[in-house]
């Protein structure tokens, strides 16, 4: 479970994940808002959050044919209009991460912004038409930034960072399981609403820190993975949800998902939590400021749905449990067990921020009502279900003739109950 937002643990409990936006969210337009409820978060003893529903679905098996891929060098690298910018990706914050209470970047498209205090101040360590998304660190000194264009690494918290050589296909994401040892996501369609591949990406693995690159077996169309160590892994592949136990020579199917209109294939992206897995099915498209997508626990007994966009239909997925908002956002991984999940809701009203606190493995879902300060989020990292971090945007339309677009750092330290701007500045 990545992505991306991983914090210092024993090893085996590291979240890892990748996908090309740490957020994993589709950036969908904002249509013109319609009448629809949307979900307050209620209270238990104590002021805690009452959970407001408990899956009841099962765990899906294995599937007993595992799926296998081709490997070997990285494929023909796309022409440049298969890879398009995001829109505001030049200067839009979309990659964070804490590894403590203390230390933790985040990274936009044209800076690197670090904090050693909990983000009581954050300092730009690196600045200029750097392309960044996603960011990734395995402790306080190893890290790795990315983009469409860049791959950036550093051994010493980001005091210094250094360019390698970009790998062709160009790389979307990355994720080290060591200092030498990591995995990548690379090549295939990144488009202004799909910020992972939909199809023709690869799964690439380097020995030597991301100075080289091979290809690994997989499935096609890889579009996110994350291993908690070189063995041991999750893939999201063409909307579908695989594990791997011996480092990628095969990938058995956890589960399908479902398939879009027109047969179009969801998005699966992927944070590992130990040997667990949380996983975001998103969809194409968007329908009366609706769009699709469902949530995923697995583990190595297997995969079940926790919650889906409602208004549209999930054939081969049975849950009836609704996601926070109505359009997918990004989510945390913060033990096996346990996650955040993020959503965004323009029928709810402007600025609206729902959110769910997943626990016992999505079995009990407390939503809560809105994350203040953001209009809306574009990746997160909590390391306890009350310490966490937000980043995203912040509209005013307040002058129809000049909207403002602020790129924000939120933290709360008390599971939400309140929100405290860190950071805020004007691209």
């Amino acid at each position: 479970m990545q992505r991306r937002w991983r914090f210092r643990r024993p090893r085996d409990m590291r979240i890892r994940w990748l996908a090309a936006a740490a957020g994993c969210m589709v950036l969908a337009p904002v249509l013109a808002p319609v009448l629809a409820g949307c979900a307050s978060a209620g209270t238990g003893p104590g002021g805690a959050p009452a959970a407001s529903s408990v899956a009841t679905a099962t765990a899906t098996p294995f599937a007993s044919i595992p799926a296998r891929g081709t490997p070997g060098p990285p494929a023909p690298c796309p022409s440049s209009g298969s890879r398009q910018r995001q829109p505001g990706r030049g200067t839009a914050l979309t990659g964070v991460q804490f590894v403590s209470a203390q230390q933790g970047w985040v990274v936009g498209g044209d800076r690197v912004l670090a904090t050693g205090d909990g983000g009581a101040h954050w300092q730009i360590q690196d600045r200029g038409r750097l392309g960044l998304s996603s960011v990734d660190f395995i402790n306080a000194s190893d890290g790795w930034a990315v983009g469409l264009s860049t791959v950036l690494a550093t051994t010493d918290g980001g005091a210094h960072w250094k360019a390698l050589p970009e790998p062709c296909p160009p790389i979307d994401a990355v994720h080290f399981v060591s200092g030498s040892r990591g995995f990548a996501v690379a090549g295939g369609a990144v488009t202004s609403y799909q910020p992972v591949p939909a199809t023709g990406g690869v799964l690439l693995t380097t020995r030597d820190g991301g100075r080289t690159w091979t290809g690994m077996y997989a499935p096609a169309d890889v579009q996110s993975a994350c291993f908690t160590d070189p063995a041991h892994g999750w893939l999201g592949a063409h909307g579908h949800l695989y594990r791997t136990v011996n480092g990628g020579t095969t990938w058995a199917l956890a589960t399908a998902g479902v398939t879009g209109q027109a047969g179009q294939p969801f998005s699966m992206t992927v944070q590992c939590a130990g040997p667990d897995v949380w996983a975001l099915d998103l969809g194409t498209g968007a329908a009366m400021n609706h769009a699709p997508v469902i949530g995923f626990h697995g583990s190595p007994s297997g995969a079940k749905p926790l919650f889906a966009e409602q208004y549209f239909p999930h054939p081969g997925v049975s849950v009836k449990q609704q996601a926070p908002g109505t359009y997918p956002g990004p989510m945390s991984a913060i033990s096996p067990g346990t996650a955040v999940v993020i959503g965004w809701c323009p029928p709810c009203g402007y600025g609206t921020v729902p959110w769910d606190l997943l626990t016992r493995s999505g079995s009990a879902i407390a939503q809560h009502a809105t994350i203040t300060g953001l209009t809306q989020a574009t990746g997160a990292s909590f390391l306890t279900p009350q310490l966490g971090w937000v980043i995203g945007t912040a509209d005013d339309y307040r002058n129809p003739a000049h909207q403002i677009q602020r790129q924000r750092i939120v933290m709360t330290t008390d599971g939400g109950a309140s929100w405290q701007t860190q950071y805020s500045f004007l691209p």
